[in-house]
């Protein structure tokens, strides 16, 4: 095992950007945004500065000019979902993707601590040849580890709300402070984020309280060996397939990390007419093996839903992603995205994403699919990806893609999205992450109202999209 810590240089500041005229642009195509300002930190204490600035003047309501709101965003790769869109017009956009140190790595206690402009792409490169790995995410290289971590996204490997260990952030009073396990001189040696007391963290994911700045990454040990194995079936062997990959996951046969694509989205492995289960074996050769042999009879048991897909189904590239290694050229998110890089993707493609939660049941998760097509038949092609997340939950990612320049094409996947919303609803099947039209506010209770009271009494922050509807379009 070794420890390293390293230190890279921040980039230089630069000058705020502002002013009424700003319109933030339809990202993925969702209704552009009067914002009343660009900002662009480059260190903590500018940040620092920019939340006390959009404080009422005394520090009191009704005196002075109100400021606009701050929304913090970490890279602004949210695709799908509003990328880095506010809420509501009026909103000044904090934008931190200039903190983009990796201020420490640990791999002897397993943590990394890093900022909101640090990339799954740049942790992993730094992991290179140590015994740990991060729990990347099938996203782009691109997207920042806190971002997602903050949204509460869905790694390889677990949730990634599990990998939080710790965060730095600066309060609506421009206060900074630290929450769950941080490294200190003379600190708890083990990373334990609950520590003792009440823990703090999860009060900040998907939270509009504060601006983080920094946040404790949990690091994996490194498997000895990863295989992936891909299993295809039939779409009208949907219900007993899931019905039997939970019976696996339940009795410890495969882990809760399964991936299971439609046809639609099981064609970037190039499978056709038929759904695709990614069955991710990680450990010692001799534990892969085993599992890998008794998987393998299960599947070619007399009436079983599985039949073994092509290698090249689950190729180098799959198996890389799960052993945690980077890939440079992004080869996953290219196939999904047709070949656009991630810098061009709000430009060359609208994107709509819908992501409920749903029951690990087959019949659940046959009717879930009969909801989708029912939503989007009018609608481009859209894909499902399923991560299971439990024995018990399995997560859906519902992809609409279509031509950014066809609006006809872009009203109609909006009321699709519209429609998926309202259908899920109603069999209490919600989203576990909201875009910028679809806010999240039944979730939200007197606790929670008084909560943001307390941290935030001034309103310094804006309402994110687990707060509430926004307010009517301006003009």
């Amino acid at each position: 095992m070794t420890t390293s810590r390293t230190e890279a240089p921040a980039p230089s500041p630069a000058a705020p950007e502002g002013g009424e005229a700003l319109t933030a642009p339809e990202t993925g195509r969702f209704r552009p945004r009067r914002l009343a300002g660009l900002l662009r930190p480059s260190t903590v204490e500018e940040v620092v500065a920019h939340v006390r600035a959009a404080a009422p003047a005394s520090g009191a309501p009704g005196a002075g000019p109100r400021p606009a709101p701050l929304q913090p965003v970490s890279t602004g790769r949210n695709w799908g979902l509003g990328s880095a869109l506010p809420v509501r017009d009026g909103t000044t956009v904090l934008d931190l993707s200039r903190l983009d140190r990796i201020r420490e790595v640990d791999t002897l206690r397993g943590y990394a601590v890093v900022e909101p402009g640090v990339t799954q792409d740049r942790l992993a490169r730094r992991l290179v040849g140590t015994d740990r790995v991060l729990n990347l995410t099938g996203a782009s290289r691109h997207t920042s580890i806190i971002g997602n971590v903050l949204e509460r996204g869905v790694g390889l490997h677990r949730n990634r709300a599990e990998d939080l260990a710790g965060l730095e952030l600066v309060l609506a009073d421009g206060q900074r402070v630290h929450t769950g396990w941080w490294p200190a001189p003379g600190g708890p040696a083990v990373v334990q984020p609950h520590g003792s007391g009440p823990s703090l963290n999860h009060l900040f994911t998907q939270a509009a309280w504060a601006a983080v700045t920094a946040a404790v990454v949990r690091l994996l040990p490194r498997p000895r060996t990863v295989t992936v194995l891909p299993l295809a079936f039939a779409p009208g062997r949907l219900a007993e397939a899931v019905d039997l990959l939970r019976a696996w996951t339940a009795g410890r046969l495969v882990p809760a990390t399964t991936k299971i694509y439609d046809p639609v989205a099981a064609r970037t492995y190039g499978v056709r007419d038929r759904y695709l289960a990614h069955i991710a074996l990680t450990g010692d050769p001799e534990v892969t093996d085993a599992l890998t042999r008794i998987v393998s009879a299960r599947v070619r048991a007399p009436g079983s839903p599985f039949e073994p897909a092509s290698p090249e189904a689950a190729d180098a590239v799959v198996h890389a992603a799960y052993a945690g290694d980077p890939d440079p050229a992004d080869t996953l998110f290219r196939r999904k995205t047709g070949g656009c890089c991630a810098r061009c993707l709000d430009r060359e493609r609208g994107l709509l994403m819908f992501l409920p939660l749903v029951p690990f049941r087959g019949p659940a998760v046959a009717e879930a699919a009969d909801l989708v097509r029912g939503a989007t038949a009018d609608a481009t092609a859209s894909g499902i990806t399923m991560n299971v997340l439990d024995a018990d939950t399995v997560d859906h990612v519902v992809t609409l893609g279509f031509a950014p320049g066809d609006p006809a094409a872009a009203r109609e996947a909006h009321r699709a999205l519209d429609r998926l919303h309202t259908a899920f609803a109603a069999r209490g099947w919600l989203p576990y992450r909201s875009d910028v039209d679809h806010p999240q506010p039944a979730r939200h209770t007197v606790l929670h109202r008084r909560l943001r009271g307390a941290l935030d009494p001034y309103d310094v922050f804006a309402a994110g999209r687990f707060e509430g509807p926004p307010a009517p379009a301006a003009g």
